[in-house]
């Protein structure tokens, strides 16, 4: 048998041989290879999960900031938030009342006469027994009201329903409705107030007949068309008297409007006394709300900033989570995770900036300590503490102030619009987190953005284009290692089979 040539055979088309000539165990050889060649695989899959763990921490802290932007420092730029107003009613079956910012403090008495109603007129009992039965009759009905006349033409298949349907959908604002055990159709005008009519003046003679005859309405209609005044009916004002003062009596056409910076609802006829005063819950709850949203979020990123970092736990690789129990990874990642914004420049930067708004002084006015509310000691990073009678006397007794400490100072120009001449710490502290919110997103990005040009989101690219092209050099590298092996294999091979040749040849020649 001659021996083998190697030249015959291209060797990266060759399948793996395992040890078939050499019995070693290439598999796991080239296994251990591979791990040893994969330690730099590791490391950028163990540095990518660390710069996505400070996205995500940042990002999560960027939401924070936000909320307290949007829905707690803007509404303490507004003058109106310390403008809150609350209104007692001694007789809330007759009114009752909330305050717009408008509103002046003191007692108001409202003596309500008569409520404010709509048109109403009913039917007598239909000469009809099947309101769904063609009515076999045409003509013209005309509904009057508010100073709008509405024609509604009636066909002689339509039926009283369909009658009813059409004054609905007419646009005259009047509601028809047919009751079945009362055998009678009920009108009402849709609106209250006098100047409301249901008024069916103008039918012709087939609308007559049809309001007469089938609805049984009782209208006599004059020689000229027009109704006489028993064949109409309007609507109520409501109507009152103001701070006991009967020489002069208001009406209203609904019994809900604005009056005095107030809005009244009439609920019965009576007296009562409202009373209006500022409302110091609603003012200091929104203030709270301010001290603890921003109290979450500083305690936070200082936690952030001084949270000790374990360098001897890296993030795990999926071949070591594989070995290792839920719970045994969780903490460990707990100790990986800890400390990846460690004295982050960024942050520290929103941190501080947050804290120097919150314990400066608005000019000629004062500072958050002046009402009541001051910072802890040093190691509490922060925090604010409100001394909660001293901000409810504030605000019961000197609500400019408070105001002008969140909202700015304002005064007239020469044209006598109000004009900013210093900002309140809201406004400012506004801005600085608005500033803070930029430079976080520039450098972590935002889980809205279509794409991520963030600093952080740069690095986790650029660190995803080497993985592959290290991906790409160990499947190259695992296949020459493959491919050696089977060389070698068809090495020892070709020996073997050149041995048994020269031995078969050693037998022939001693025989």
């Amino acid at each position: 048998m001659d021996p083998i040539s190697m030249n015959s055979y291209n060797v990266s088309n060759l399948l793996r041989i395992s040890g078939l000539a050499t019995g070693l165990d290439t598999d796991s050889m080239v296994q251990q290879l591979m791990k040893a060649a994969s330690i730099p695989l590791d490391k950028l899959e163990q540095q990518k999960q660390w710069y996505q763990w400070q996205q995500e921490d940042l990002r999560d802290i960027n939401a924070k900031l936000m909320d307290l932007r949007n829905n707690v420092v803007f509404n303490l730029k507004l003058q109106g938030t310390f403008m809150s107003k609350t209104v007692s009613s001694t007789s809330p079956n007759v009114a009752t009342a909330t305050a717009g910012a408008n509103a002046v403090n003191g007692s108001y008495t409202i003596d309500v006469t008569q409520l404010a109603q709509p048109a109403y007129r009913t039917s007598g009992s239909l000469n009809i027994m099947d309101p769904n039965a063609a009515l076999n009759q045409t003509g013209t009905i005309v509904l009057n009201n508010n100073n709008k006349s509405v024609s509604i033409q009636i066909l002689s298949t339509d039926s009283l329903n369909t009658v009813i349907s059409k004054i609905n959908s007419s646009g005259a604002g009047i509601t028809a409705t047919y009751d079945k055990n009362l055998n009678r159709v009920f009108f009402m005008s849709n609106n209250t107030g006098s100047s409301q009519k249901i008024d069916f003046s103008g039918s012709d003679a087939g609308g007559q007949q049809i309001l007469n005859d089938f609805l049984n309405m009782g209208i006599i209609f004059s020689t000229d068309g027009l109704n006489t005044d028993t064949n109409f009916v309007t609507g109520k004002d409501a109507k009152f008297y103001l701070n006991n003062d009967k020489t002069v009596q208001y009406t209203e056409s609904t019994n809900s409007f604005s009056l005095l910076g107030l809005n009244i609802t009439f609920n019965g006829v009576g007296t009562t006394n409202l009373s209006v005063s500022t409302d110091t819950d609603k003012i200091f709850n929104a203030i709270k709300s301010f001290v603890d949203t921003y109290n979450d979020i500083v305690t936070k990123i200082n936690t952030k900033l001084t949270e000790k970092r374990y360098y001897d736990y890296p993030p795990l690789t999926d071949e070591q989570k594989q070995a290792m129990k839920e719970s045994d990874i969780k903490l460990w990642e707990e100790k990986a995770r800890s400390g990846n914004l460690a004295n982050d420049e960024t942050l520290m930067r929103v941190y501080y900036s947050m804290r120097k708004v919150a314990s400066s002084t608005v000019s000629g006015v004062g500072s958050l300590a002046s009402i009541g509310i001051t910072t802890g000691l040093w190691y509490e990073g922060g925090k604010l503490y409100i001394d909660e009678t001293k901000l409810r006397d504030a605000i019961a007794n000197n609500l400019d102030k408070v105001k002008q400490i969140f909202s700015g100072v304002y005064q007239p120009d020469a044209n006598g619009n109000p004009t900013l001449v210093a900002k309140g710490i809201a406004q400012d502290l506004y801005d600085t987190l608005k500033n803070g919110i930029d430079a976080i997103t520039n450098k972590a990005g935002s889980s809205s953005q279509f794409y991520d040009a963030s600093f952080i989101g740069n690095r986790i690219k650029g660190i995803d284009d080497r993985i592959v092209q290290m991906q790409r050099y160990l499947n190259d590298l695992e296949k020459r290692y493959y491919a050696q092996f089977t060389q070698l294999e068809m090495y020892i091979g070709q020996m073997n089979s050149q041995s048994a040749w020269l031995n078969q040849q050693i037998g022939i020649m001693t025989k």
